[in-house]
């Protein structure tokens, strides 16, 4: 049965993080938003169009890639991990699982079916599905990257390591300490796990195998 090279899952997943970037862009960034009666029907390829027909897909996009990149890397390693070390990374691609579950259920609402009432449920489950990938995620992560850094394998390591808690730290600089990100949006936020994901493709993308 073929299955894919990591090399080819490493490429994809660098395009993952860069497309969690590309999702989360202020669409300010991108030109005016329309009004009137372009906001029920926008036109193409304005701000406002990006917003509602892109950026969800884009979104999804993202988490499915980092889903398949998380998994390859955690395949090829896994026999020269620790047993701790292979219980956290476990854990950790469970969490980000439930959040593309979440980031699926979410985009599936659209930007009129919080007023229906399947629509909200879908948000308030996916909200909560993705509380619960935070919960495992970020530990999970930190301690695979942790098993890498005892190895010396300082790049991937300081990537899982740090970047889901950089950015847990932004959300709590902002929710917490009032820090305003106005004018980039969500990226902040998103920025430091994309660059972890795109890590994590570089290096199965250069077949490095020792766990």
């Amino acid at each position: 049965m073929w299955t894919p090279s990591n090399r080819a899952i490493g490429g994809l997943t660098v395009l993952g993080g860069l497309c969690a970037v590309f999702a989360t862009l202020p669409t300010r960034w991108l030109g005016p938003r329309p009004t009137d009666s372009y906001v029920f029907d926008p036109p193409q390829f304005s701000a406002l169009w990006f917003e509602r027909t892109v950026a969800p897909a884009v979104a999804v996009a993202a988490a499915l890639l980092t889903l398949a990149g998380l998994l390859a890397l955690f395949r090829r390693d896994r026999e020269r991990m620790a047993r701790w070390q292979r219980w956290f990374a476990a854990i950790g691609v469970v969490g980000i699982a439930i959040g593309t579950l979440a980031t699926m259920l979410v985009v599936s609402v659209g930007p009129q079916g919080v007023a229906d009432p399947t629509g909200a449920l879908n948000v308030l489950l996916g909200a909560a599905l993705a509380l619960l990938a935070v919960i495992l995620v970020v530990p999970g992560l930190v301690a695979w990257g942790a098993g890498y850094l005892h190895r010396e394998r300082r790049r991937l390591g300081t990537a899982l390591a740090v970047g889901p808690v950089a950015s847990v730290l932004v959300v709590v600089a902002n929710v917490g300490a009032g820090v305003s990100f106005d004018g980039v949006g969500g990226l902040p936020i998103v920025a430091p796990f994309a660059l972890a994901v795109v890590a994590v493709g570089h290096d199965l993308w250069n077949q490095a195998g020792d766990g």
